[in-house]
């Protein structure tokens, strides 16, 4: 549903004897998103009360979750592994490499392959397809060995070299992949989980440029009183600017990492008020316009003046272990930004709750 409010004001020039108006008008719109109406509103993706977000093997039949955003289905471009996918193309449909049910299907099957008959009697192509491989380029911590997962698998580790700039290339299978990157810092802190998924096709070098590993991030005292100076650093790519936010907005700090990373900044608690705050980072290289910034960190949590114990992000019931209770939160944030769960359900930082997330929580499990 969409308002406008509208003020109006007098602005009055008095030559001699004569009185003139000029009336301004100002309009501001508001946009009022109401789930449980049966309307998809700005912002809303669906709109069917009664409707659980289940996952759905096909897209007609995916469904509507509690908070008006569709649950997991086949057909959504992202790979379901917990729900058996073994490939998401973003549609229902065969003989493309993945099937109608999110099931990789063989070259040769009809998805690019060729078949058929000549007066001879042969059958099939004899073209060589080539390989199938993904070529990755990005920039992580210099001298530091970045970590490759393929669909949660690992397939290698790279160094990065002074500048922080690596390169890997890995056999990869046709259809929807998910890649992860993930590395330590030269304290030993790891970094978050870099995910992104993207189709491969067959016979072809599939090149993934532009990846940027987030920052680490720590604090040297996680419980401080009201008032005390708290250094937050870490590691970088270097040369970059970091930007520190600290809390929901409550203040926004900056720092420049060095030729070798590294970062530091200072936090005065002055003029915040005793509560817990959630600290995290990123970098941003370049000038405007041509500028780029990596995803944010991990999120560490700052107990100014008041009790509490700093947890894993993955932890999200905060009971110190990560189990099926931290997966069910998961699962009720997903295919949203999180709303106001608190650690963030979005544990890897890029406004959605989903597969990249799932691959963090598993990575950290306890049982």
């Amino acid at each position: 549903m969409r308002f406008a409010l509208i003020t109006a004001f007098v602005l009055i020039a008095a030559p001699v004897g004569v009185w003139a108006a000029t009336v301004a008008t100002t309009t501001t719109t508001l946009s009022v998103s109401i789930c449980g109406n049966m309307i998809v509103d700005d912002g809303e993706q669906c709109d069917m009360p009664g409707e659980t977000g289940a996952y759905s093997t096909t897209i007609a039949g995916r469904q509507c979750s509690a908070v008006c955003f569709f649950g997991p289905y086949c057909g959504d471009g992202v790979l379901q592994t917990l729900f058996a996918e073994e490939c998401d193309d973003g549609n229902n449909d065969n003989s493309d490499f993945c099937s109608a049910t999110c099931k990789i299907e063989p070259a040769g099957s009809g998805g690019g392959g060729a078949s058929g008959g000549s007066s001879g009697g042969g059958g099939g192509s004899s073209r060589e397809q080539g390989d199938t491989q993904i070529s990755i380029t990005g920039r992580g911590y210099p001298g530091r060995s970045v970590n490759i997962l393929l669909d949660t698998e690992s397939v290698g580790s790279v160094q990065a070299d002074g500048q922080g700039r690596f390169e890997f290339t890995a056999e990869a299978s046709p259809g929807t992949a998910t890649l992860g990157l993930w590395t330590t810092d030269t304290s030993g802190a790891r970094s978050i989980t870099l995910n992104s998924t993207f189709d491969v096709t067959q016979g072809a070098i599939t090149n993934v440029n532009g990846l940027i590993v987030p920052p680490t991030i720590r604090v040297s005292n996680t419980n401080p009183n009201p008032g005390d100076t708290v250094t937050v650093s870490g590691q970088s790519i270097p040369s970059a600017r970091i930007e520190v936010q600290v809390g929901n907005n409550a203040r926004s700090l900056t720092a420049s990492s060095s030729a070798t990373g590294a970062w530091q900044v200072e936090l005065n608690t002055s003029g915040l008020r005793a509560a817990e705050y959630a600290l995290r980072a990123r970098s941003v290289s370049g000038s405007a316009p041509l500028s780029t910034q990596s995803s944010w960190s991990s999120t560490l949590q700052l107990f100014l003046g008041v009790d509490g114990r700093a947890t894993t992000p993955s932890d999200l019931s905060r009971d110190g272990k990560v189990n099926l209770t931290d997966f069910s939160i998961l699962i009720f944030w997903w295919g949203t930004n999180g709303g106001d769960s608190n650690p963030p359900a979005d544990i890897s930082g890029n406004a959605r709750v989903g597969i990249e997330d799932f691959s963090i929580l598993l990575f950290n499990w306890t049982g």
